[in-house]
């Protein structure tokens, strides 16, 4: 029963980080082969696609996860975190907003890319047609985001750096994005004033 609840936790944010791949595969032109959104059996996911023409393509490929769960976990608790929470209190929130936080968590949580997301990265360059000077430049300005990634998923296994993550963006996620669109409606009155 537990692992069976932990799956269902963990898939409405490996479907958006595996989304968030597939979704730069398209933009990239980078052909996509296989889609798997969601294996009950392990609760992971994978796309599989062709290399993009440049590394640069498949760095954002790999990191895609990092921004969209991001934005989606922020926007799932936006009503619940910026309209709710902050007026009527936490024991006035309904099942729908608990299942929204607990959604938001699950997004945010699986934005931190795997380290099959950092191999491809690396591997892309060890199968590319760049000179040898060019792989190893590559290599040596990739390898701290590999690294990154590395520990991060290291860490995550033992100090859960992932639900802290996921935490985080629930519940300051929503004030980023609130933030940002108060910055555009700001933007447009000072826009308005200097052409009156």
């Amino acid at each position: 029963m537990k692992s069976i609840l932990r799956s269902i936790f963990y898939m409405p944010g490996v479907v958006t980080h595996e989304l968030s791949h597939h979704i730069f595969c398209i933009i990239f032109n980078a052909k996509v082969i296989k889609v798997c959104y969601y294996n009950f059996k392990d609760s992971s996911g994978y796309v599989r696609h062709e290399r993009p023409k440049h590394l640069y393509q498949d760095v954002l490929i790999a990191v895609a996860p990092f921004f969209l769960n991001t934005f989606f976990g922020g926007l799932v608790a936006y009503p619940t975190i910026i309209n709710k929470l902050p007026t009527i209190g936490l024991l006035s929130l309904n099942w729908r907003d608990i299942l929204g936080i607990i959604i938001s968590i699950s997004i945010g949580m699986q934005a931190i890319p795997s380290k099959g997301d950092a191999l491809s990265m690396w591997n892309f360059i060890g199968e590319s047609n760049m000179n040898f000077l060019l792989k190893i430049t590559a290599r040596l300005i990739i390898a701290p985001l590999i690294f990154v990634v590395f520990l991060l998923n290291f860490l995550s296994s033992f100090l859960k750096i992932d639900l802290f993550y996921g935490i985080c963006v629930c519940f300051f996620g929503p004030k980023i994005i609130e933030y940002i669109i108060n910055i555009g409606v700001i933007r447009e009155f000072i826009n308005g004033i200097q052409s009156a």
